[in-house]
Parts: C-alpha cells; structure tokens; sequence
C-alpha cells in the first residue's frame, strides 16, 4: 500500500452518537485531517485526489463535507483536534470536559454550506467538581461558522468561546484574522458575569488583536453585527463601542468589518493600511506593535 493511500485526506465513513467520557487524556480526537475526493480503485488503493487543489486550482475539500453527527463527550481533559478541516459538527455535546473543545487550524468548506458547528450544547454543571466551560476554537484565513449553539452553566475558564488558541506558534494557524460567524448563539443560560468570548488564546501577539466576531442576527453579539479586539482603538472613531470583559472589552460595531489578507511568496517588508478605523497614533507597546495604526507584518 506504500504510495497508495493518503491516510490523514481519506473521508470518514458514519459517526453518529458516539459517547467518550472519563478520559485521561482525550475523548473524541480527531488530530489532524482534511479529507479530500479521493478517486480509489476496487481495491481501496488511491488513483488520484490526494493534493489541496485539483488540476484547475479548486480547493480539493471533500464535498459534501464529512460529518460528526450526535456526539456526547463528558469527563475529558480535551475534546476536539489539532487541525481539521470539511468535517462539520451537527449535534454535539460537550459537558463538564476541562476543555469544552480545541482546536487550533482549519479552513472554509468547500461545499460552501456547512457550518463547523451547528446545533450543540457546551455545558458545565457547577455542582461537579471537574470541567471548566471554554470552547479553545481555531485561527487562520478562514470564516469559522458557529451556528444555533447554546452555552449552559459554568464556571467559564479563559471566555465560553475563544477565537485562535495557540494562533501563530508551531503548528497552529495563521495568519491570526479568523473571522467567527455567529448566528442564533444563546448566552442567557451562561453563568451571570461571565466571559463570553475571547480575542486570542495562548497565542501570539497577533491572535489577540487580529481576530474578529460577527452576527448574522441581532443576538449573539449582544445586539452587534461586529466586534474588534480592545487593541484596536481606532475603531471608536467609526461609532463602536467599547465592550466590558464579558465581551474582552472589545470594540462593537454595527458596520460590515471583514478580515483582510495579502498573500505574498517573497518577504516585502511592512505595509501600512490607512482608512477608517485605522487613522490613530501607533500603539508600539505588546500585542499591538502598531496593527492599531494599520502595520501590517510579514507572517
């Protein structure tokens, strides 16, 4: 079989209502997998379909997307992967884990219409001594989609939902500008007083000024459309307005913000954006380093 499979771009087969609980380690772990359209022969043997893109240049993702449909973790250190991408989470549920869910990297779908995760509970029952609520998710040039997902209990660890854990080290995703996509994320039943979300994770100075959250209803922001990191003051000139630590203190906005990105193959140096949002004195000091202002550094 050596050359003829390409084990971490093979699609899954069915998973639905598994349960992984009590573990030392992890319950459902995935690791790192981005299956692809394989064209295998009778033998199971891969003729072609192992590369990113096709022959045209077309994201290879697999389509439709694999799904994880109906899973329960409980009593896990983690639950989650390392880096994934074209599996959607439908109906998982994640309770009392010490992480409610890691991931460091992922992508778009190429289907187009799946969500990463859809109809789910992230809960931690207060009474149980084990777990803390905190949703560790991924970074990199992508929309995460984050759909009908409903927070229940406490206590929060670092936020309930954290945009870009380990963003920018070894092995993680980069660039830093996720961009979270939330529509019809219930908070009311989240422990009063606690973090809602987070701009950046353990990661490095870009993860916690880079990301950035948006609604596609009046709810889950809190009534916004958008939020910015707290590091990027000069969107309070543009009508945001500043959060407290339930939302990390950053900047709301009810204008259409995206994330941005210029590809290179050749280090050119720093760019400088100016415009809206962006026209401020440099903030030089740890995690800015400028992006306030509109420096944009090579990654």
């Amino acid at each position: 079989a050596w050359g003829k499979v390409c084990p971490q771009f093979t699609p899954f087969g069915v998973m639905k209502g598994n349960v992984n609980h009590d573990n030392a380690r992890y319950g459902m772990y995935l690791d790192n997998q981005f299956p692809r359209n394989l064209d295998r022969d009778e033998h199971g043997f891969v003729k072609s379909g192992c590369p990113e893109f096709t022959d045209d240049g077309k994201d290879n993702g697999l389509i439709p997307a694999n799904v994880v449909e109906d899973e329960f973790d409980y009593h896990n250190l983690f639950v989650g992967v390392y880096s994934l991408g074209d599996v959607s989470f439908v109906g998982h549920t994640s309770l009392n884990n010490a992480h409610s869910f890691y991931w460091e990297t992922s992508k778009n779908f190429a289907d187009g219409v799946s969500h990463h995760f859809r109809d789910g509970i992230v809960a931690n029952n207060q009474y149980d001594s084990y777990g803390r609520l905190q949703f560790y998710g991924p970074s990199g040039p992508f929309t995460f989609r984050f759909t009908n997902m409903t927070f229940v209990g406490g206590p929060v660890g670092d936020a309930a939902l954290c945009a870009g854990q380990h963003c920018g080290r070894g092995g993680a995703g980069g660039p830093c500008n996720v961009q979270y996509l939330l529509e019809g994320v219930d908070w009311t039943r989240l422990m009063a007083w606690s973090q809602k979300i987070k701009f950046g994770v353990h990661a490095t100075s870009f993860g916690f000024v880079q990301p950035i959250f948006l609604a596609a209803d009046n709810a889950s922001l809190g009534g916004y459309r958008a939020m910015v990191s707290q590091h990027l003051n000069g969107f309070a000139d543009m009508g945001c307005e500043q959060q407290d630590f339930q939302w990390d203190s950053g900047f709301a906005c009810n204008l259409p913000i995206r994330r941005l990105n210029f590809w290179g193959n050749v280090e050119q140096g720093n760019l400088t954006l100016t415009g809206p949002g962006y026209d401020v004195d440099p903030n030089l000091a740890y995690p800015s380093y400028g992006l306030n202002a509109g420096l944009m550094q090579y990654e």
